[in-house]
């Protein structure tokens, strides 16, 4: 393994950990289950992990006039901080708990992962302020930061490489991810409208507990121990901190300043010792022996457009399910269930999104479809741009619901097409750890700069519509700026004509394991 040509392990120790890699690999074959019952629960298990993490946003979004009441706020600047702590915080732990899979066992982290969302959705059921509830929400997101990347690496780990049951086993995966926000709502809206929104927490607690334990039982610990000579002494614990800080930093900056506004001095300092923190960071990595985050990715010919345009296209979509929520909520005063129900559309576009990805993905240039989901995330947004003009269901929120979807779906499948063709087979575990981390971040981000714009544009709350509006248009934007990099950057080189040291289009690579 070499960064910018030099050598970060000696070639007799990168051997080692290939030859135990591989060890690892056929240890992990579908044997690993006692039963054809186990090998189902075991899939099971996984794709729910999906459905709770992005359920964890919808079952704060979707009871946010309710927690807002309860804790004593109705700005839009401090309720976006429900989603965005807990995107927040996934986004960042995501690339250090999927180093910590590799040491400690795939299993056990995802077993923290539950555990950790268990004890935080309980404390969010009894915060009784809104800074209290906010902390347990990033806390909470944390467990949905250890829960992505190992629940990618078990299933990469048990089953082999193009088999039928690893396909159908991402497939479900993949489809769990926007059911999981309509999942998250349900629960938070029923509670919210029947009983009180601090059930719904409540109810994630126990249900994750049940998982957690589930998980100890079903899942084999051949396939979730640990990498074989890995030792603890090359984890990156500088480049982590240095990461972590800086990233939270600065998304707590741009959000922040949506409720204090800009002319506070420590929102410009934080933003400026988040730089510093980047910058320290970017230099670690060239420092150290096992780099959480490889400087040597961003040398490899595409894989920071592939990054940047997924940056965009994730913040457009953040943006487009917050503010959709919220303007079912407060300007057509939905209750919480029916505006659940408004945007089941998502499931509907996301299924068919996800047999798109199957019949599609081998056939043609995947720059194609990634730039279908950029358009998809534009379409979305600028659809939702004009929703004031009529209150009728389905001229703007149901086609807005069922197009947009077509974005995350296609972008995850085809940035994983991508970027397994242009990294280092050593380096793909951590390419698509940072491309899930760059998924949830910009989530996090898109809504701070989102609210930003809102409260500067809305009159001081008196004109609702203008601001959501904007948020809208903005989203228009960096769907925009995600479709124009992926035309102009981005290629599938399967279909290129044949070179040295480029595969040709029956040679197609696996999507690395977002």
């Amino acid at each position: 393994m070499s960064n910018d040509g030099s050598t970060l392990v000696s070639k007799s120790h990168e051997k080692e950990i290939i030859s135990s890699l591989e060890d690892a690999e056929l240890e992990t074959k579908p044997t690993g289950f006692s039963s054809t019952f186990q090998e189902a629960f075991f899939i099971l298990i996984i794709g729910l992990s999906q459905l709770f993490s992005v359920g964890g946003l919808g079952n704060a979004a979707y009871s946010m006039e309710q927690i807002g009441a309860s804790l004593g706020t109705s700005s839009n600047g401090q309720r976006s901080w429900f989603l965005a702590s807990y995107s927040l915080c996934g986004g960042v732990f995501v690339l250090v708990t999927g180093r910590l899979g590799d040491h400690f066992g795939h299993k056990y982290v995802f077993l923290f992962g539950w555990a950790w969302m268990a004890i935080w959705s309980l404390a969010c059921g009894f915060a009784h302020n809104v800074i209290l509830f906010d902390i347990a929400r990033g806390m909470m997101g944390i467990g949905n930061g250890a829960l992505a990347p190992n629940s990618f690496a078990l299933l990469a780990r048990a089953f082999p490489p193009f088999s039928a049951k690893k396909n159908i086993a991402f497939a479900f995966l993949g489809f769990c991810a926007p059911s999981g926000y309509i999942f998250g709502g349900l629960i938070g809206a029923g509670f919210a409208e029947n009983v009180t929104w601090r059930w719904a927490f409540w109810f994630w607690a126990i249900s994750c507990f049940v998982l957690g334990v589930a998980t100890f039982v079903v899942v084999p610990h051949r396939i979730g121990s640990p990498i074989p000579g890995l030792s603890l002494r090359q984890f990156d614990y500088i480049g982590s901190l240095l990461g972590v800080s800086a990233l939270i930093l600065f998304s707590f900056a741009w959000n922040q300043a949506s409720v204090v506004g800009w002319q506070e001095p420590y929102i410009y300092a934080l933003l400026i010792v988040s730089v510093f923190l980047i910058i320290g960071f970017i230099f670690s990595q060239s420092r150290v022996a096992a780099p959480v985050l490889p400087n040597s990715l961003w040398g490899r010919s595409g894989f920071a457009p592939v990054v940047v345009a997924m940056a965009f296209g994730w913040m457009s979509f953040g943006i487009f399910l917050y503010y959709t929520t919220v303007y079912i909520l407060t300007i057509q005063k939905a209750q919480p269930l029916t505006a659940v129900a408004q945007m089941v559309p998502l499931v509907i576009g996301g299924f068919f999104a996800t047999m798109a990805v199957g019949l599609f993905i081998t056939k043609i240039p995947a720059q194609y479809i990634f730039g279908v989901s950029m358009f998809s995330f534009f379409v979305g947004n600028l659809i939702m741009s004009f929703v004031n003009y009529s209150n009728v269901y389905w001229a703007f929120i149901f086609p807005a619901c069922l197009l947009v979807v077509g974005g995350p779906d296609l972008s995850f499948a085809s940035s994983g097409i991508l970027i397994t063709n242009v990294v280092l087979p050593e380096e793909q575990g951590v390419a698509g750890s940072f491309i899930s981390t760059v998924v949830l971040y910009s989530v996090s981000i898109g809504l701070g700069i989102a609210a930003t714009v809102e409260s500067h544009v809305n009159e001081g709350g008196q004109n609702p519509i203008h601001g959501y509006r904007s948020a809208f248009w903005l989203g228009i934007g960096f769907a925009a700026a995600g479709f124009f990099v992926v035309i102009f950057f981005v290629r599938d080189h399967r279909f290129e004509s044949k070179t040295e040291g480029q595969p040709s289009p029956e040679a197609i690579s696996e999507p690395a394991e977002l």
